[in-house]
């Protein structure tokens, strides 16, 4: 039944196609917008399409946040599915996008995954996500914000860019429980670390100097840039290129482009942190 519906599917598309290309021919071409520029092609040729994420009509970044989000997920996927048992640790889990995905394919392989969420609202929609999917035993939440010192910081509410601020500043903030990523790790006993991630809006470098790299093996860090937002932790671009120069880091993102002046403030998205050869 199912390969007839697939069939039927296949069918319905090809022929889809098929009047496409007359109605181009009729038409005497072709016209579309893509990457800013208006094209305009005959009939047969082959122009990259994907049916469930379109080329965007703007600039090659008009949709940096969908397209760097849409590699990176595609690239822990495929790193996770080659390692064995492995541990992840991702910091700003929001609604468990990433934990759900993970946490099924780490309950597979024997793995386990360390959620840490702040915001309140998205922390219990975090907690449902992973029980609804049976993740219980895989996935452990933790509603900490993480940063370089612990402590009780005021968060501001904003969904998806909630964000913590030593300072408050909204009426509608709350205060949050804050640890290091030191304390957390210790009070998972976690000592090996495959993959972490981190996305905590601006808060990037306060979550890595919390890292205790003298007792911690970490395999990857995959870690979302927002130099607008930096400002607010009271660092900037400097201090952060002092500290992967330290750590002996190369900050490349989805792109493939190698991040090395972070001088300015325009959002950069998700990067990877890769040991520089010596």
């Amino acid at each position: 039944m199912q390969l007839n519906v697939f069939k039927l599917k296949s069918l319905i598309y090809q022929s889809g196609i098929i009047l496409q290309r007359c109605l181009w021919r009729v038409l005497g071409g072709r016209n579309i917008i893509v990457f800013g520029e208006k094209l305009r092609l005959c009939p047969e040729t082959i122009f990259p399409s994907y049916l469930r994420l379109r080329l965007p009509r703007g600039e090659h970044r008009s949709e940096i946040v969908r397209y760097a989000d849409y590699v990176q997920f595609h690239s822990i996927i495929n790193f996770i599915s080659k390692t064995e048992s492995p541990v992840v640790v991702d910091i700003g889990a929001h609604h468990g996008a990433y934990a759900i995905v993970l946490g099924k394919l780490l309950q597979k392989k024997g793995g386990k995954l360390i959620a840490a969420e702040p915001n309140p609202k998205s922390f219990e929609i975090l907690k449902k996500n992973v029980s609804l999917n049976n993740l219980q035993d895989t996935v452990v939440c933790e509603k900490v914000a993480v940063s370089d010192k612990p402590g009780k910081f005021h968060m501001l509410l904003a969904d998806s860019q909630s964000r913590i601020s030593a300072v408050p500043q909204k009426a509608e903030g709350t205060l949050v429980e804050t640890l290091t990523l030191e304390q957390l790790l210790s009070k998972q006993q976690i000592r090996v670390i495959s993959l972490l991630m981190i996305d905590v809006e601006g808060a990037e470098l306060l979550v890595l100097k919390g890292i205790p790299w003298h007792s911690v093996n970490i395999g990857k860090i995959f870690c979302e840039l927002h130099p607008y937002a930096w400002k607010y932790f009271n660092y900037n671009g400097m201090d952060l290129k002092q500290f992967l120069s330290k750590q002996n880091f190369r900050c490349v993102d989805m792109y493939l482009q190698e991040h090395i002046d972070f001088s300015g403030d325009v959002y950069i998205g998700p990067t990877v942190f890769m040991t520089a050869e010596k």
